[in-house]
């Protein structure tokens, strides 16, 4: 029989984290690989066998699959290659799971559309950087087709404008597009004169022809959304069209419910040609994305019902056009149907330097300063061409040429130099203030730590916030009071940082943030200044694996010099205030507060080889890792009492046993 599992995350705040299907046919392997990857915060579906795993995949769509290659209902590879071949699950990535080591399965699996391969037995950090790795893959090509199709759309958009002049028929297209690409179960196009009224209303219905209608309703425009985005001049979103004054209910439209989106077609405050608006029945339903996607289609439409109404005065009068275009800021060329210019507007003698009257009647390519759109008229006898073209003086213009039936050919030109500079300037100013975050954040965290801020949250050094964070300090006994008196300053110097840098590293290999080197004394945060759903645990191991690190260190210097040396370690869990503090010269992100000061007075307390923490640093560790404490044994101390609190405390110890006093000792 099939099973399907959905088991959620031990931790309940990790709902919106990424979710793992597991389908194999062995429970204990399915337990091994999701507690696994439930401690790193995943959420976790189970499938027994191949055919329920699709199943899974098909209903939830999960972010990446482990997947059995031998199970008894279909294998391994037939699993993988129904998933790659179904358009619902062919973007999920799929690692295959297998003890089978020979290159054959290997290849049959990438032949089926395996993404990765894991052997048995696996080794977890390997686990671990595969599926993050393959996840995040995931999400980049999601991001990245998400925006090819608003390009997409944004190109059939333009297309539709450009070869199409019948100001009906091309608003039909362009209504039915975006109505289509945005989800929309209704959009519709309302077209203004010059009073401001709606002379022309184009409607399209999810499922139904586009509907053109000269006899509207004006209310739309006295009080309801489409007047409101005309006078704001801006688009909005209506999250719900019942609860939203502006939202008029029309006779066909009485029973109409959910949310919508709406922006004028505008060029500039005092050119408003009409509003675009489209609707879908779920409450809030619409996004700021979707608000960005349609201001740059009602920008195109904008411009395209400018140039049908423009077009249609070129084949009425000719004369008159030849005026509208002299005063036009683009570059606009006319050609027949041969490539010869008919008109040349005064914006096109600027760009070109050339006059128009020596121009009138000469073909393209007898002209070297236009051979640059040679290539672009002959695109454009099949259809409508745009991109970007370098002038000889390193202007850079957007030209759109396009077929006019009976008429020939118009090019549009859009001088986007000054555009095209500050987007270079702009992206090598972020690519410098990277460099910069990045230089500062390696001070502080380890290499993948500061990928992980740099790409999640640039802006973290700059914030100032409160944090329930765990604070440790690392000190050394006898350094100053023995060691420093007995060895000459290039070898102090030369040891405090070999000190310094394996305590880094050892810090920085478990995710710790090290805010401050003083003297002999090293401070780490954790879940400072980003959160860490296990601190308590990183920090308990960071402390641990030091004064095993220590054992060496002091042992050799002891051969070396004589002197006896010793590492105290004190742990606290509590508030904290995180940000850059110092003074305008010199500034340094810290940790201050109550945790702080009682980390430090425990520091102070540790011998050597101890490590000492607080009741709720241990009562932290009881909740998250209690198994950990049973390899580690605490023990209570006396009641102390602290500098700067008024109850005494109680406080915990373990110890690290030194070989060095076992040697000392014989």
């Amino acid at each position: 029989m099939r099973t399907l599992t959905v088991l959620e995350p031990a931790n309940a705040t990790e709902t919106a984290s990424s979710t793992v299907l597991i389908i194999d046919d062995n429970a204990e392997n399915r337990l091994l690989l999701s507690s696994q990857l439930r401690m790193e915060g995943y959420r976790i579906l189970q499938a027994s066998g191949g055919y329920a795993g699709i199943e899974l995949a098909q209903l939830h769509d999960p972010d990446i699959i482990l997947l059995d290659v031998m199970m008894p209902d279909v294998n391994g590879f037939e699993v993988c290659q129904e998933l790659k071949s179904d358009r619902r699950t062919q973007r999920i990535p799929v690692i295959m799971v297998t003890a089978l080591r020979d290159v054959q399965y290997r290849i049959k699996g990438i032949e089926v559309g395996a993404d990765e391969f894991l052997h048995r037995p696996h080794v977890r950090e390997e686990l671990l950087v595969r599926v993050r790795t393959l996840i995040q893959l995931k999400h980049a090509r999601v991001e990245l087709e998400e925006e090819r199709n608003r390009l997409a759309l944004l190109g059939d958009i333009s297309r539709s404008i450009s070869k199409e002049l019948n100001l009906d028929k091309m608003m039909g297209e362009i209504i039915a597009q975006t109505q289509a690409v945005l989800g929309a179960t209704k959009g519709n196009i309302m077209l203004l004169d010059e009073n401001g009224r709606v002379s022309r209303k184009i409607l399209k219905r999810a499922g139904a022809p586009v509907e053109f209608n000269s006899q509207v309703s004006q209310e739309v425009m006295r009080s309801g959304l489409g007047g409101w985005l005309v006078r704001h001049n801006r688009g909005d979103i209506i999250r719900d069209i019942s609860q939203d004054p502006r939202w008029v209910m029309l006779p066909d439209d009485q029973s109409e419910s959910g949310s919508a989106i709406g922006v004028p077609l505008s060029r500039g405050a005092n050119s408003t040609v009409g509003v675009l608006v489209l609707n879908h029945p779920e409450l809030g339903y619409f996004t700021t994305e979707h608000l960005a996607l349609l201001e740059t289609i009602g920008a195109q439409v904008t411009t395209a019902i400018e140039n049908a109404y423009l077009f249609t005065d070129v084949s009425e009068e000719r004369r008159k056009l030849g005026t509208i275009l002299a005063q036009s800021t683009d570059a606009i060329i006319i050609t027949d149907e041969e490539w010869r210019i008919s008109l040349f507007n005064k914006a096109a003698e600027t760009f070109f330097r050339a006059q128009a009257s020596k121009l009138t009647g000469c073909l393209i390519t007898e002209i070297p300063a236009l051979k640059v759109l040679t290539s672009l008229f002959a695109e454009a006898r099949r259809n409508s061409e745009s991109r970007e073209v370098v002038l000889d003086d390193g202007a850079i213009l957007y030209a759109s040429i396009s077929p006019i039936p009976a008429v020939g050919y118009v090019a549009v030109m859009q001088d986007v130099t000054e555009l095209r500079r500050m987007e270079a300037l702009k992206l090598e100013q972020e690519r410098k203030e990277k460099q910069v975050v990045k230089a500062t954040f390696s001070r502080y965290m380890g290499e993948r730590l500061v990928e992980h801020v740099l790409s999640t949250d640039p802006g973290l050094m700059a914030r100032r916030e409160r944090r329930n964070a765990v604070v440790m300090f690392a000190d050394i006994r006898n350094w100053t009071g023995g060691m420093i008196a007995k060895v000459e300053p290039d070898v102090a110097i030369n040891q405090l940082n070999e000190f310094f840098t394996q305590m880094m590293d050892i810090a920085l290999s478990n995710d710790g943030t090290v805010f401050e080197l003083t003297g002999d004394e090293l401070l780490v945060g954790f879940n400072a200044p980003f959160d860490q759903k296990n601190a308590p645990y990183l920090a308990l191991k960071t402390a641990i694996t030091m004064q095993h690190q220590f054992n060496e260190l002091c042992q050799r210097w002891y051969y070396n010099t004589g002197t006896e040396i010793g590492l105290g370690i004190g742990i606290d869990l509590g508030e904290v205030v995180v940000g850059n503090v110092g003074a305008e010269s010199r500034m340094s992100f810290r940790m201050v507060g109550a945790a702080m000061n009682k980390a430090s007075r425990l520091v102070d307390m540790a011998e050597d080889g101890y490590i000492i923490i607080s009741d709720t640093m241990l009562g932290a560790l009881e909740a998250s890792v209690p198994q950990l404490l049973q390899r580690i044994s605490f023990e209570q101390m006396e009641p102390t009492k602290l500098k700067g609190l008024a109850k005494p405390q109680i406080l915990y110890r373990t110890q690290i046993r030194r070989s060095l006093k076992e040697a000392i000792g014989k």
